[in-house]
């Protein structure tokens, strides 16, 4: 009997969602909300709030804010880049993208930092009068291994209509 409730346990276990917070951004009168894995460590910022995977590999930021401050965000975004030794190496991909049913646009920059080769990735949508600003900072082995979390984080994102 105890080797049955134990193979139930250990199956139940296996079987049970991550647990996940749930952020709706900005606080007061939000754009969207998102949920991001217990396991990742958040913080607030001016316009919604960064996060880090549990190896701290993985740095996104997930901000809103009117599209008239778009050009205040990028400009904050390079002075950030600029703070974390990140130089961009080359010309962005880009590409067309949907965000929690917005249609918006992702551009990957070739990067250094001070561990080597990395890229930001910068995903923006624009949802009535308001932007949704996403930067996603890793190398491409360091996505690798947090793939599921990300892709997990990037298919939580709902919209406020």
């Amino acid at each position: 009997m105890r080797l049955f409730c134990t193979a139930v346990a250990l199956t139940l276990s296996f079987a049970a969602p991550a647990w996940a917070r749930n952020f709706a951004f900005p606080p007061s009168n939000p754009t969207a909300t998102v949920s991001i894995p217990d396991t990742w460590k958040t913080e607030a910022v001016e316009y919604g709030f960064e996060a880090r995977s549990p190896d701290n590999d993985v740095y996104l930021s997930i901000e809103t804010a009117s599209a008239k401050a778009m050009n205040k965000m990028l400009a904050d975004n390079m002075a950030w880049m600029k703070r974390n030794k990140i130089s961009v190496t080359g010309k962005p991909k880009e590409n067309d993208v949907n965000l929690g049913g917005l249609q918006g646009k992702m551009q990957i920059f070739p990067a250094k930092d001070e561990n080597g080769e990395t890229q930001v990735m910068l995903i923006y949508a624009e949802s009535d009068q308001r932007l949704i600003f996403i930067t996603l900072w890793a190398s491409e082995d360091e996505q690798k291994s947090n793939d599921k979390d990300i892709n997990t984080i990037m298919n939580s994102i709902k919209t406020i209509q």
